[in-house]
């Protein structure tokens, strides 16, 4: 009888439960619109980080679930500016497909949203038991690139250096690692997340820097030196914030002669070492790109079509080896973009790209890989195949000698 009593009791509970919106934690972020506890509807927007770029991130973990409870979430974008007289455009926070996790590990993409006439995403989900994790992507935090980093020490052991590259302007560390001999012939700088909320990007630097740390790519460490850096803008990462066109200014437009970031100057020092002291072979960028973009593709050089000799071959080869290599799911574009909507040649030169670009060698290449976040494919496990396939197509571009 007080068994049945119990059950009776902790049924009732279950089933007067109220869902609660928790983001107290890595990467969390979400402003609750309305919560209908009758009807299981969530309306949410990305919160507002004053000066820290675009409200568009979102990741929220909904307590107070049931089994084969259904719930629907509504995204709305941020009303209020995140810049003065600038309020960004809803589709930055409304995938096709978000992403769920019943147990914030293990993510799986929502079915396609539907659309109202008042520009809100409606995504039907269903929990599997007392909590629910929702999120704009698949979440890369901190954790998780001190768990990959972790990872691939130990796997590699004297053949890869963890570094810290920087702390903050909050205090936390950028962390990074080398991985082959750091006198090695050839020299390669890679970094993601100079936007915060570019997850894609981090996921397909995982992909690389594990394939790096294969036994496949064991040639390839005892002849080329990778230096890696999962998370630049760590800061915005942590607090779930958007980080493009914060306030002084983002990441990727601060490598100036005095940038605001310590994490920019620390890395501005490492890669002139490399090019004084072995020359750098290629600056690799990791980021997502708009919402309409359906394919990965690389920024190339302003006046790729005008160069001559070294330079533009090195280019070229590159373009052919990674349109070879990246064939899908996600398969990128065999042709260069370029980033005309950056109008000015100060500003261009400001962008990590640039900067590399004008800081390196002759025989330095200098690309952005943007890699298409809005599509049934773009999940962390596609991300990851991306970053295997990229490592590979740089495996081949390094085995032809430096000219």
């Amino acid at each position: 009888m007080i068994k049945s009593l119990s059950l009776l009791i902790l049924g009732t509970a279950i089933a007067n439960a109220e869902l609660r919106v928790v983001t107290d934690f890595e990467g969390g972020n979400a402003e609750v619109v309305m919560l209908d506890q009758t009807a299981a509807k969530l309306r949410i927007m990305p919160a507002l980080h004053e000066g820290r770029g675009w409200p568009c991130w979102w990741f929220l973990r909904l307590e107070g679930t049931t089994a084969g409870q259904k719930i629907t979430l509504e995204v709305q974008g941020q009303t209020r500016p995140f810049r003065p007289d600038t309020v960004l455009a809803s589709s930055w926070c409304q995938p096709d497909q978000a992403v769920l996790s019943h147990d914030g590990k293990i993510w799986h993409q929502t079915t396609k949203a539907e659309r109202t006439a008042d520009k809100v995403a409606v995504y039907q989900v269903q929990a599997e038991g007392p909590s629910l994790w929702l999120a704009w992507g698949p979440p890369f935090v901190p954790a998780t690139a001190e768990s990959v980093l972790a990872g691939v020490k130990a796997k590699l052991g004297d053949e890869a250096e963890r570094f810290e590259l920087a702390k903050t302007r909050d205090g936390r560390p950028v962390s990074g690692i080398r991985i082959g001999k750091p006198n090695a012939p050839r020299q390669v700088w890679v970094n993601a997340r100079q936007h915060a909320w570019e997850a894609g990007g981090a996921w397909v630097g995982r992909g690389f820097v594990e394939w790096l740390a294969s036994a496949e790519a064991q040639d390839f460490r005892k002849r080329c030196c990778v230096h890696f850096i999962p998370i630049m803008d760590v800061d915005n990462v942590t607090l779930g914030a958007g980080g493009k066109e914060s306030l002084p200014q983002d990441h990727n437009r601060d490598w100036s002669d005095a940038p605001y970031h310590p994490e920019v100057t620390a890395a501005q020092k490492r890669i002139s070492e490399i090019q004084a002291t072995h020359g750098l072979d290629v600056f690799l960028d990791l980021h997502n790109p708009g919402p309409t973009d359906r394919a990965p593709y690389f920024f190339g050089p302003f006046g790729f079509e005008r160069m001559t000799g070294l330079q533009r071959e090195n280019y070229q080869r590159w373009m052919d080896l990674a349109a070879a290599h990246l064939t899908g799911p996600l398969k990128v574009e065999p042709k260069y973009r370029y980033a005309t909507y950056v109008k000015t040649e100060e500003e261009r030169g400001r962008m990590s790209s640039g900067w590399a670009r004008a800081h390196g060698g002759e025989g330095t290449i200098s690309i952005t890989l943007e890699t298409a976040w809005n599509t049934p494919n773009s999940t962390a496990e596609n991300y990851m195949t991306v970053g295997g396939q990229l490592a590979r197509a740089l495996d081949a571009y390094l085995k032809e000698p430096r000219h």
